[in-house]
């Protein structure tokens, strides 16, 4: 039998928690996309107001307000492709910062009820979660 924390809350709140409790200030996501292509990346969260474009040009934010729910999405900036990408909290696969790799397994029970387990893998699976996108054991 395996025991596990519970804790009651938004699970968005919790993944910036866990994204923000080391030093390190970039993490790996693997998430599925909304077309349903895997896509992995590095991800910061730091807010941009300016960033330079991958062909050299500098980008300047517009100043609206965000478009999209803080409980259901994350706002990352992706560090390979240069540009600000929402990741979506339900459609999160796994995530790692720093040496630490977290699994992530949902269970919809109904609209309101979720249950999320964050599994804390070794992180020699991280190549694996990397191509695949799953650990088969």
């Amino acid at each position: 039998m395996k025991q596990s924390q519970v804790k009651i809350g938004k699970v968005s709140d919790y993944l910036y928690a866990l994204m923000t409790q080391t030093k390190a200030k970039k993490f790996r996501a693997g998430f599925t996309k909304k077309n349903g292509e895997y896509r992995i990346g590095k991800f910061d969260l730091l807010n941009r107001s300016t960033w330079k474009q991958t062909d050299g040009t500098m980008y300047q934010r517009k100043g609206k307000k965000r478009t999209t729910k803080a409980d259901e999405y994350i706002l990352a900036h992706d560090l390979d492709k240069k540009a600000p990408r929402n990741i979506s909290v339900a459609r999160l696969k796994w995530f790692s910062v720093g040496k630490k790799v977290y699994k992530i397994n949902r269970l919809e029970l109904n609209d309101t009820i979720t249950i999320v387990m964050f599994e804390k893998v070794k992180f020699n699976h991280l190549k694996l979660l990397m191509k695949k996108g799953d650990i088969n054991e």
